[in-house]
């Protein structure tokens, strides 16, 4: 391949890259999800929606069950627009299952994943962020 067709393939590629909103997921279905600039108040529409779902167990403290729907809850209070739709923000369960159920089971699964992948690459990034004290050198 020449060099010219190497350079216009990149440029391309570049192009595309610009035009793709980062706060759109692009689902395998092609279904359109965008995600919602979170704001402090969506945080406490989060907790409050999980405090209201949680079922009082035995005392054996959180299951698993409880942590999914956390996923689940934050999942739908993050999304703003399917397909272009504006979507309200959840504040009862029976509110997350109406969004819920604009997806297939494996689309759902998808923007799960997807908003894990975002969140590893902001640990990440915080991880980097961190300076060292040398604390933790003066310790050995």
């Amino acid at each position: 391949m020449s060099i010219e067709k190497n350079v216009i393939e990149e440029n391309k590629a570049e192009e595309k890259s610009i035009l793709t909103n980062p706060n759109e997921i692009i689902l395998s279905t092609g279904k359109k999800v965008t995600k919602r600039e979170r704001r402090g108040q969506h945080h406490i529409v989060e907790n409050r929606l999980l405090s209201a779902c949680s079922i009082k167990g035995d005392g054996t403290g959180i299951n698993i069950g409880d942590m999914i729907l956390a996923s689940d809850i934050k999942a739908a209070v993050m999304i703003a627009e399917i397909d272009g739709v504006k979507q309200k923000i959840p504040t009862s369960l029976s509110e997350v299952y109406e969004l819920a159920g604009e997806f297939s089971y494996e689309e759902w699964e998808e923007i799960l994943i997807s908003l894990q992948k975002d969140k590893k690459e902001i640990e990440e990034k915080a991880k980097n962020l961190q300076t060292s004290t040398g604390f933790d050198s003066a310790l050995m």
